[in-house]
């Protein structure tokens, strides 16, 4: 049986990117590998190139119809054989040591249940930020307020866990679809990235992130809704739409306000009583985001410090607060009969 297997599922994806993605994995220095390609039901140059493929570790399986990316993913896993499944996107490339070094992670920390890497845009040289390798209880409490990857395209799964546990993609995510699969299976192992760049990521306009966004939103909000009604039992389609807005950071003109701090107290109120995430992990990623909320509503704009001193008494952590304004004397955005006021004569006269 081969020790790895690869599915990529793919649907009329450009012709030349196709390649390049199909000739990263069979140029890999571990050649250990079956390599399990979904068409769900491509035309054109994309059939054609497809059909023009020749090596002994390509399995091509053929929808009968579109059906979506989600439910071909769960017929390749299916057919899957290996230890380990390696994701693949037929617009990517992987670099040649990625399935070797992630192999490697793998079988190094036994107690993962997958992992990722690192990416750089095609044809750029700056990878995305490091993410650190960080304690599965912090992974949860993020994964509460947005998906924390890795990156779907360089996902590496232990298929022996996956199937002990009857683990597989949620059909019902039309899109988004591995903030979901994380959600299911960090109960049953660690998850984390490799911290190397294993893949070039290509962005254009064709693919999904860049067309169904506002699809890839309602996917996204289905799987927050099952993680806040484990937490608060019942969750409004208003309530799941202003933790969205005001926790993805997606949105830039989110601001802190007292229904914000409303929200977040509630939420620990919540898991103060049914103990789902480390407590004290979690109150500190919400102040995190909440001095991003209070960063947001100050601006570079003087005249909008007031407006979040008017937020100070609504705040847990209002040291918080205080740094921002402290920042704001500083630069000089903030009045000194202002600053005294906020701070107190002794505290400006340190300054």
């Amino acid at each position: 049986m081969p020790v790895i297997s690869v599915v990529m599922p793919v649907y009329n994806t450009p012709a030349p990117y196709l390649k390049e993605a199909v000739d990263s994995i069979l140029a890999q220095t571990f050649s250990d590998f079956e390599f399990i390609i979904v068409d769900d039901g491509s035309a054109g140059d994309t059939r054609q190139c497809l059909d023009a493929l020749d090596d002994p570790r390509i399995q091509l399986i053929r929808n009968e119809k579109n059906i979506g990316i989600t439910k071909s993913l769960n017929i390749g896993f299916q057919a899957a054989q290996g230890k380990y499944i390696a994701r693949m996107d037929g617009d990517d490339v992987s670099f040649p040591e990625r399935f070797e070094k992630q192999l490697a992670f793998m079988e190094s920390h036994p107690d993962m249940i997958a992992c990722g890497a690192r990416t750089v845009d095609y044809g750029k040289h700056v990878p995305e930020p490091a993410r650190s390798i960080e304690d599965k209880e912090n992974y949860r409490v993020r994964m509460l307020f947005r998906n924390p990857g890795p990156a779907h395209s360089t996902a590496f799964f232990n298929r022996e866990k996956l199937s002990q546990h009857h683990i597989k993609y949620d059909e019902r995510l039309i899109y988004a679809q591995d903030y979901g699969m994380w959600a299911s299976i960090i109960q049953y192992g660690r998850i984390c990235n490799v911290p190397e760049v294993l893949l070039y990521y290509r962005r254009h306009s064709e693919q999904i992130s860049s067309a169904h966004r506002e699809m890839q939103i309602r996917c996204d909000k289905m799987t927050q809704k099952k993680l806040l009604e484990q937490l608060l039992g019942s969750v409004t389609e208003d309530e799941l739409d202003f933790h969205y807005v005001h926790s993805t950071r997606y949105y830039r003109d989110a601001t802190i306000s007292p229904q914000a701090a409303e929200w977040y107290l509630r939420l620990l109120t919540a898991n103060k009583q049914r103990k789902i995430y480390d407590q004290m992990l979690l109150k500190r990623h919400i102040e995190r985001i909440k001095k991003v909320l209070i960063e947001q509503t100050v601006g570079n704009n003087a005249g909008r410090i007031k407006k979040a001193m008017l937020y100070l008494r609504y705040l847990s952590a209002r040291t918080i607060a205080r740094e921002i304004i402290i920042h704001a004397c500083l630069s000089e955005m903030m009045p000194s009969c202002i600053a005294i006021k906020v701070l107190g004569k002794d505290r400006y006269r340190e300054l």
